[in-house]
C-alpha cells in the first residue's frame, strides 16, 4: 500500500503541483506566493473528492466551500488543516524539489515565493493534468483573497 501511495503522492508530482500553483497565484497580479500558503496544497489536491470540486467549479474558493457545506461534505474541508500537518514532510520534499529544480525560489527574508518558469508542459498522464489545473486554478482564487480570508473559506490556521 505505501508504494501505490508514494506513486500517486510522489515529491516530483508535488513539486510540479506546487509550481502551478505558484503560477497561479502571481497569474493576477504578479504577486509572489506566501510560502506558509503552499502547505494547504497538496492536502487539496492530492484528494480527489476535493481536486474534482476546483475542477467543477468556476468562481473560486467562496463558491468551492459553499458547494461543500451544501452538499454537507464540510468534513472534506474541517480535514485539510490536518491533512496539512501530516503531509508537512511530503511539502517540504516536494519544496525542496522545486527549488533545485530551479521551478521557483524564495525570498528568506519575506518568506515569498516566486515562480522561475512558466512553461506548462504537455504529454502528461490526464490524471496529472488535472492536478496541475486545478493546483493553478486554486493558486489564482487564492492570489484574490487575503491570508484571512482564506483561512476563513478554507477552515485553515496559519
Amino acid at each position: 500500500m505505501n508504494k501505490e501511495i508514494y506513486r500517486v503522492q510522489n515529491p516530483a508530482i508535488g513539486a510540479m503541483i506546487l509550481w502551478r500553483f505558484i503560477c497561479g497565484y502571481k497569474s493576477k497580479d504578479s504577486s509572489p506566493t506566501p510560502f506558509p500558503l503552499l502547505f494547504y496544497v497538496l492536502p487539496i489536491i492530492f484528494r480527489d473528492d476535493l481536486c474534482t470540486t476546483i475542477k467543477g467549479t468556476r468562481k473560486g474558493l467562496s463558491k468551492v466551500s459553499e458547494k461543500l457545506f451544501k452538499e454537507k461534505r464540510n468534513d472534506e474541508l474541517y480535514s485539510i488543516n490536518n491533512a496539512a500537518i501530516e503531509l508537512r514532510q511530503l511539502t517540504l520534499t516536494s519544496f525542496n524539489i522545486g527549488v533545485s529544480s530551479n521551478l521557483f525560489k524564495m525570498d528568506f527574508d519575506t518568506a515569498m515565493v516566486y515562480a522561475l518558469v512558466d512553461t506548462k508542459k504537455s504529454g502528461l498522464p490526464s490524471a496529472t493534468q488535472v492536478m496541475l489545473d486545478s493546483a493553478e486554478k486554486l493558486g489564482v482564487w487564492c492570489s484574490e483573497l487575503t491570508l484571512i480570508e482564506i483561512c476563513e473559506w478554507m477552515k485553515v490556521r496559519f
